[in-house]
């Protein structure tokens, strides 16, 4: 008999083990095989430090839960849920054929000294790239914008903060740039009532992360106020932080319903998973623009054969099988 749960460490390329956490990506593969057709579905679980509140134990426990039927899908932690809703939704043929390719956005998650020709070469093709800020000094991040300005002059950058940098150590680091050149701002700010203030200084559009993955009644309701300043154009919807497909679909159709577009986006998980969000694009009627996918470079180790971005998109074809060999 196979075992239903595969675990996995996957090594991660040196320069982005701060992202990610540590050296390997702890990951782990959840097989189902429909009882009436015999198809085989697979979802990946991998809760990322500092995103996800479960780790992969807990995870795991609360799949095996669901396994036992003790718990539902929708009161799972976020990773495990999404896991099962994509094990559940391929082994029912979801992603199996061919959709339309999906636009992907580039990631540079480095310094301004790191951000060399031969990454800025990796880039180019690509109308977005999403940069992190607020990491580092505020000189550090002007050099950082100031080299990817120069170095990408094709791409619109979106500047992502994770909500470490205050209203006005923020306005500072932008002041100067053109708003022309930058896609959006991520939640850069601690205080996310403060994006349309932010949004006013700079001249630059609004996304929500952080806020779209808080389920509060004060969340939905700051969501709905942000719509009404007209300076939020898109929402980040970070797939297993949210949990199952459905919820990601509803999530993706409340943005539509608010006037803002939908942005798949990954937590760092495997070509497996990559692969699968250009699926579930396809299924959403507000997500035309560029989708953070564009991770797989992340990885030294990967499930499958790695899902590399070809002139700025990633291709709809049939998702493989992860770990093909070691379920034989």
């Amino acid at each position: 008999m196979i075992d239903p749960i595969l675990r996995a460490s996957l090594e991660v390329q040196p320069f982005a083990r701060a992202l990610v956490g540590g050296a390997t990506r702890e990951v782990a593969f959840l097989r189902i095989e429909d009882d009436v057709t015999g198809r085989v579905g697979f979802g990946e679980c991998a809760p990322l430090p500092g995103l996800h509140r479960e780790d992969l134990g807990e995870a795991l426990a609360a799949i095996e839960d669901w396994m036992d039927g003790i718990r539902e899908v929708d009161e799972l932690p976020p990773s495990a849920a999404f896991a099962v809703s994509c094990a559940l939704a391929t082994s029912a043929g979801f992603a199996s054929g061919i959709v339309r390719d999906a636009e992907v956005a580039g990631f540079f998650g480095g310094t301004a000294a790191e951000l060399t020709d031969g990454e800025a070469a990796r880039l180019r093709g690509m109308r977005s790239v999403k940069l992190k800020i607020g990491r580092a000094s505020p000189d550090d991040d002007r050099a950082l914008l100031a080299r990817a300005l120069t170095a990408l002059p094709n791409a619109r950058l979106r500047l992502d903060g994770n909500r470490r940098m205050s209203l006005a150590a923020c306005t500072e680091v932008l002041r100067g740039i053109d708003p022309a050149r930058v896609e959006y701002l991520e939640e850069p700010i601690a205080d996310p009532s403060e994006l349309p203030a932010l949004s006013y200084a700079t001249g630059m559009p609004i996304a929500l992360d952080e806020l779209v993955a808080d389920a509060s009644p004060s969340a939905r309701a700051l969501r709905e106020e942000l719509a009404r300043s007209k300076s939020v154009v898109a929402w980040v919807l970070r797939m297993s932080a949210l949990g199952s497909l459905d919820r990601v679909y509803d999530l993706a159709a409340d943005a539509a319903r608010l006037g803002a577009h939908a942005v798949l986006s990954t937590a760092y998980e495997s070509s497996y998973t990559l692969r699968l969000a250009v699926h579930a694009a396809a299924a959403i009627p507000n997500a035309q623009r560029a989708h953070g996918l564009g991770t797989a470079h992340v990885l030294l180790q990967d499930s499958c054969a790695s899902a590399a971005v070809s002139n700025g998109t990633l291709a709809g074809v049939p998702v493989p099988v992860p770990f093909a060999e070691a379920w034989s």
